[in-house]
């Protein structure tokens, strides 16, 4: 995937972008998703621990094809990453880079750069901050893999199939 961060004045204008039109001034990661990753970062600025990262970003546009969406980040991540002194950003990149995302698959990504210029975003970003999220082709063109049969059931001792129990 390639994630795009771009300021835009509104919700409409942004949602435009789905077309792959260029959008200016970006900030680009392959590994920096504005879920996950974001809720990280998030939650490394003070936000509740329980939140998985659902409160930093909404959906609001997606392709036809499903290809690309575009994601808005919430006011309080904007807020509380655009507090942050610009001396004080390396310091936290060091802590956020400790996560297990970044040490298992961030190789050529320049995350000090990446999280100075999404600073500059989220300080400047006048309306708001959005992520336009594009698929590569390689993950277009392969079908999904059906996922194993153990993981999708469980056998109890008398060979009967039932389903895995949902994690609380």
């Amino acid at each position: 995937m390639l994630f795009e961060y771009f300021a835009s004045p509104d919700d409409e204008s942004a949602a435009g972008t789905i077309d792959g039109r260029p959008l200016g001034t970006t900030v680009r990661s392959h590994v920096v998703d504005p879920a996950s990753v974001l809720g990280q970062l998030e939650r490394l600025l003070g936000a509740r621990r329980d939140d998985d990262g659902l409160l930093s970003a909404q959906m609001i546009a997606e392709s036809e094809d499903g290809a690309r969406l575009v994601i808005r980040l919430s006011a309080h991540i904007l807020s509380l990453y655009g507090r942050v002194q610009p001396d004080t950003v390396t310091l936290l990149v060091d802590q956020w880079s400790m996560s297990r995302r970044f040490r298992r698959g961030a190789a050529g990504e320049d995350l000090y750069g990446f999280a100075a210029a999404l600073h500059a975003l989220c300080r400047e970003g006048g309306g708001g901050v959005y992520c336009r999220a594009t698929a590569d082709a390689s993950e277009l063109a392969a079908p999904p893999a059906p996922a194993p049969e153990s993981m999708v059931q469980a056998h109890t001792e008398d060979g009967v199939l039932k389903p895995l129990p949902r994690r609380v």
